[in-house]
């Protein structure tokens, strides 16, 4: 099977205006998971509350996953491919009691203040 030129490559990595438009910050807040996969060499890797709360991500919580994608490289050692392909799954933890939009808004910034991060600083 050939390899997929680069024109296909775009095709399978583009997002639907919806989701680029996402914020990292939302998906903390929804409690979903962000999963990259390399279109080189399949590699995988997710982003979970643990990664978005963690030192690395933390400053980048108000990027938009397309902003993210943008500047994503796999970490794969020797293969440093780029625009991975993006799903977004809902997370393995959810929060009892985060039920109305309001609570949710409550928790998110509280996890914030716990992690060190202001919610202005990710645009809330």
């Amino acid at each position: 099977m050939p390899e997929p030129s680069e024109s296909d490559r775009r095709k399978a990595a583009r997002l639907q205006p919806a989701m680029a438009a996402t914020r990292l910050v939302d998906c903390l807040e929804r409690g979903w998971d962000v999963q990259f996969r390399c279109q080189y060499c399949g590699m995988e890797r997710t982003w979970g509350r643990r990664e978005f709360l963690g030192q690395r991500l933390r400053k980048r919580l108000a990027r938009t996953i397309a902003q993210v994608q943008a500047g994503v490289f796999c970490p794969q050692r020797g293969c440093g491919g780029h625009w991975p392909i993006v799903r977004l799954m809902q997370g393995g933890y959810q929060d009892a009691q985060a039920d109305t939009p309001a609570a949710q808004r409550a928790h998110l910034v509280t996890m914030l203040l716990d992690a060190g991060v202001l919610p202005e600083q990710v645009g809330l």
